[in-house]
């Protein structure tokens, strides 16, 4: 059985690998506004604790880490400063730090527990 959590569940290219990997052999944790657990990656400390409720609804393992949340808000330069530096650091916490929390607690679980596993991670073209 394969253990699996998946961030940014609830749309697109998210839901789709949800309904991908619903098969035999996989358990999935699928990260949404609507399903198995949930976490708001504004909070610095969301990552850890979506960690900790996978862990808890995968019965202590996790497999597979498929980091696939993300947002887009607009950012023009012409924004007051403040606005701006707001919307980048939202940005990077909910895109990059995030995901870099939960890369850094899948190693960790893996290493502790002496297991193999694997890390997924997305990004979107508006990226660029």
């Amino acid at each position: 059985m394969t253990h699996i959590l998946l961030t940014g569940a609830s749309r697109g290219i998210g839901a789709a690998i949800a309904q991908s990997l619903s098969g035999e052999g996989l358990r999935l944790v699928g990260q949404s506004r609507r399903g198995d657990v949930s976490a708001d990656f504004n909070d610095p400390a969301a990552p850890q604790a979506l960690w900790q409720k996978a862990l808890d609804a995968l019965d202590g393992r996790i497999d597979v880490l498929i980091n696939n949340a993300g947002i887009f808000e607009a950012t023009p330069l012409d924004l007051d400063h403040d606005d701006w530096v707001a919307g980048w650091e939202r940005t990077m916490r909910v895109n990059l730090t995030a995901s870099a929390e939960l890369c850094r607690l899948a190693v960790r679980h893996w290493q502790a527990e002496g297991l193999p596993g694997r890390i997924v991670n997305i990004a979107s073209r508006a990226a660029y």
